[in-house]
């Protein structure tokens, strides 16, 4: 088989096949149409529209094949168009050079072929072939035919060529049309030579006008509405196209609008034709309203001026320059003459001095280095350095700048403000020092978002800190951080991190080793400001808080330990039904535990502790006492009260009530502290003895008066003499009977007390006869005890008065003075006294005995209280004389106390308030 070469003009075929745009395409009827009556007049199986491509042969249209295309290595087709003239093969199995081929071998079993070169823009681009199955060969009018129908097909192409050309210049045509309506443009066309002019609807529009009301157009409708300023700029700027110095006619000027106003117009055309000799013929063009356009010019000339003129009054150079060695500059402002002493005119070009040659020699390299560095990383730069100013002196300036770069990476131009700084450089020079007489250190930290960081500046401090100097730390800050106690790194890495992210201020308390490896505690605190290269630079202050967080650490072991104390107590609290509270006199707040919420019965959720909430809850027969004992309170600082509450639901309670107010030197809040305890069960308890004992004396004293008054006539002899012995025996039951009416006197009085029920005669009186009667009446007793009794008066007293029963403070003398005497030493001493204190009479018995021992003192004023439980028969007495008094006293309005020392005695003492 042979497989066809090639054309010469392979390239140039190609693009004439593809110009025609019918690869791929879809069937058309004008071409089926001449296939199909191809077929018709030559009789062949087969007829095709094959275009050759590149590596294929595709069929256009087909008549008897189903097949769209085929290899251009096996065609037919591809021999074709290697010539001029119709290629025929009479019988294919008998050519050896497709004998073989696969078209004849196999489907569709080519025998005869016959095919007419199609040609467009002078190239082969396919055929018209004719296929049969049969051996056959065309005669003279047949390749007539095959001819003719070939031609028709080329006129289709061309035909077909047009009507797309046509489509797109319509197309075309409605787009620029779209596309001027779309920019609102007016469109004119002028015959120069005529003066016919054409204008479009937009034409006239612009200016306020219909075409309808500019008629008759002519060059008068243009010169009578130009403005007179603009006109023979207008002529001038023709005139120079007309004379081809200028591509176009481009001119912008001022047109009178229907409304008198001016508006700016943008005319542009150009000649498109001229005559024969030369001259301009048509000239074609458009016109745009520009007023908007030209507004904008004027008003960005004005925020020229204003931006030039605030860039005049900021305290500092705007520059920009361009990217060389000399930083040419190409604009600065006039403020470098303040700073430099050289107008900015010099620095402009390089016109007289580069701004480079008046930065001081030692800080030229390192500022051309941060520059380069900043361009590199294409990043902005700040820099504090020297400038020589034109008098000798040298002034520090912070440089900020940044580069503009175009749309490829290039940099085109450095752009940037100049500042003064050089009072903040002395001021920052004085902190400097200030500073270095700071307890901890002052610093900066930065941190870049690579994870780069550095303390670019640093207290002498920080070598007591961290244990390194400035200058280690002041390009990596890896030196301090190495000395950060392991288990606290997280959390500093933490908190810097967070800082960085939300600019908020770091604070932190951390530890470190320092060089002899202890471990101290640091605090530190800073803000946060983001740079312009994307850092973030802290300022901030670290100290040394190791004493103080051993103090904190100790106080939290205090408080644990107090917490501890607290669940303790609320513990016994809670087991013991005792409530505890705190109030203020200052403030008149209330504190109550939970405990003293269930002893008064309420919800602690639904009431708030207040004097109101416990005034109204005590019972009203008490509330006196409660208000007497308050106002006691505010002057003593003690609180010792028994009274009844009622509860919200009815129930009536006995509360005993304690409580101290704290050291007054230290409590300015007046804070009382004390407790609440329900004793109702005791009080039920005590009001049952007290009637059992209130019944028994009753009951014993009837039968124990007959006893002691039987005694009493045996010892008398009138009945009959006694034995010595049966005497004594009568003595000794006489005694004790006495006694024992005593103790049941005592009862009776003190139940008597307790239910309210004793009377007393309250009278004014003079207290020295009563005190000398005492003495008279105790002076046999003490003489039986050796004892010698004293009276001791102030002499004011003679004329003062007190309000009491006589019988009833006598009864508590003959206590007292019995009581010393029997407690003192033989031959020793009782002194009975009265002393005025303030507004009170203070009656007191002193003897010489051993005293009140100390385990007995919180018992002495207790019912059946003895020091020595023998005493009552080495001494005599009830262990119920001392409760009498007090009883008595506080009765009529007084009070009783006492005071003693180991072996120095005791000395009780009443106090009585004076009448008025």
């Amino acid at each position: 088989m042979q497989t066809p070469v090639f054309p010469l003009s392979e390239t140039e075929r190609l693009t004439a096949l593809n110009n025609t745009g019918l690869l791929d395409t879809g069937p058309e009827e004008r071409f089926d149409r001449l296939t199909h009556l191809a077929q018709l007049c030559l009789g062949t199986e087969i007829v095709l529209i094959s275009l050759v491509d590149s590596n294929r042969q595709w069929f256009k249209s087909k008549q008897g094949l189903d097949a769209c295309e085929t290899s251009r290595d096996i065609s037919f087709c591809g021999h074709t168009i290697l010539g001029d003239s119709i290629f025929e093969v009479a019988d294919a199995l008998l050519d050896s050079r497709f004998a073989d081929n696969p078209l004849v071998v196999s489907a569709p079993f080519i025998r005869f072929y016959a095919g007419v070169p199609l040609v467009c823009n002078g190239e082969n681009i396919g055929t018209l072939c004719f296929i049969d199955s049969k051996p056959r060969q065309f005669t003279d009018k047949e390749r007539d035919i095959a001819y003719g129908f070939a031609k028709s097909i080329e006129q289709e192409i061309i035909d077909r060529l047009q009507e797309q050309a046509h489509e797109q210049l319509t197309a075309s045509e409605l787009m620029y049309r779209s596309v001027l309506e779309g920019t609102r443009v007016g469109t004119w066309q002028w015959n120069v030579q005529t003066g016919d002019i054409v204008l479009n609807e937009r034409w006239a529009e612009i200016i306020g006008y219909t075409l309808a009301e500019l008629e008759p157009i002519s060059n008068e409708t243009w010169a009578a509405r130009i403005h007179p300023d603009d006109n023979i700029k207008s002529s001038t700027s023709l005139q120079e196209h007309f004379n081809d110095e200028n591509p176009f006619y481009d001119f912008k000027c001022r047109m009178k609008h229907k409304d008198g106003h001016y508006v700016w117009i943008h005319d542009k055309g150009r000649v498109i034709s001229k005559t024969s000799n030369g001259k301009p013929l048509m000239m074609y063009g458009t016109r745009a309203d520009i007023t908007k356009q030209k507004n904008n010019e004027l008003d960005l000339l004005q925020s020229r001026d204003q931006f030039k003129t605030l860039v005049a009054n900021i305290p500092g150079v705007t520059y920009r320059c361009n990217p060389d060695k000399k930083w040419t500059m190409l604009f600065m402002s006039d403020y470098i003459y303040s700073l430099s002493g050289y107008p900015a005119s010099e620095f402009t070009d390089n016109y007289s001095r580069s701004y480079v040659n008046i930065i001081h020699p030692e800080d030229r390299a390192l500022l051309d280095k941060i520059v380069q560095e900043s361009l590199l990383n294409q990043t902005s730069w700040v820099f504090n350095y020297r400038i020589v100013h034109k008098n000798g002196s040298v002034k520090w300036v912070e440089e900020r700048g940044s580069a503009e770069y175009d749309s490829a990476g290039n940099v085109q131009f450095l752009n940037g403000f100049i500042q003064d700084v050089s009072k903040q450089k002395k001021l920052q020079d004085q902190l400097l020092k200030l500073t270095q007489q700071l307890p901890g250190v002052v610093y900066q930290y930065q941190l870049w978002p690579d994870g780069r960081s550095a303390f670019p500046y640093a207290s002498s401090g920080i070598e007591d800190i961290y244990g390194v100097k400035p200058e280690d730390v002041v390009t990596d800050a890896s030196n301090a951080f190495s000395t950060i106690y392991p288990e606290d790194v997280p959390a500093v890495s933490q908190s810097i991190e967070l800082s960085s992210q939300q600019l908020t201020i770091w604070e932190q308390e951390y530890r470190v080793y320092r060089n002899d490896k202890s471990i101290i505690w640091l605090s530190g605190r800073a803000t946060p400001e983001r740079m312009p290269d994307g850092s973030t630079l802290w300022h901030g202050y670290i100290h040394d808080i190791t004493q103080t967080k051993e103090y904190y650490l100790q106080l939290e072991d205090l408080n644990l330990q107090l917490n501890v104390t607290q669940q303790s107590l609320d513990l016994a609290s809670e087991q013991a039904k005792i409530g505890y509270w705190h109030a203020s006199f200052e403030h008149g707040t209330f504190w109550w535990s939970p405990i003293i919420y269930q002893i008064f019965g309420f919800n602690a959720e639904d009431v708030v502790p207040s004097s109101s909430l416990f005034k109204n809850s005590v019972h009203p027969d008490d509330i006196d006492k409660v208000l007497k004992s308050e106002q006691q309170t505010r002057s003593t600082g003690i609180v010792n009260e028994v009274y009844r509450i009622i509860r919200p639901n009815g129930e009536v309670r006995w509360v005993h009530e304690l409580g101290q107010l704290v050291n007054k030197e230290l409590n300015p809040d007046k804070i009382m502290i004390g407790s609440v305890q329900d004793i109702t069960e005791r009080m039920t308890l005590q009001k049952i003895k007290d009637e059992f004992i209130s019944t028994v004396s009753h009951e014993l004293r009837t039968p124990l008066t007959s006893i002691y008054g039987a005694l009493s006539l045996l010892q008398s002899g009138k009945i009959a003499t006694l034995p010595a012995k049966a005497e004594k025996l009568v003595e000794v039951a006489s005694s004790n009977c006495k006694q024992l009416s005593r103790l049941i006197n005592d009862l009776l009085d003190i139940e008597k007390l307790a239910a309210g029920k004793m009377l007393f005669e309250m009278k004014r009186l003079n207290v020295v006869p009563l005190l000398q009667r005492a003495i008279n009446d105790h002076q046999p007793f003490a003489d039986l005890h050796k004892i010698t009794l004293t009276l001791h008066v102030d002499k004011q007293i003679d004329e003062l008065f007190v309000y009491v029963d006589e019988h009833r403070l006598l009864q508590i003398l003959t206590n007292f003075l019995s009581n010393a005497v029997k407690f003192s030493p033989e031959s020793g001493s009782v002194m009975l006294s009265a002393t005025l204190t303030a507004d009170e009479i203070e009656i007191a018995v002193q003897d010489q005995g051993t005293g009140i021992p100390e385990d007995f003192k919180s018992k002495i004023f207790g019912k059946f209280s003895q020091a020595d439980a023998s005493s009552s028969k080495v001494k005599g007495g009830t262990g119920l004389g001392l409760a009498l008094c007090k009883n008595l006293i506080e009765a009529m309005n007084g009070s009783i106390d006492y005071s003693s020392e180991p072996g120095c005695g005791a000395r009780f003492f009443v106090r009585l308030p004076l009448s008025v």
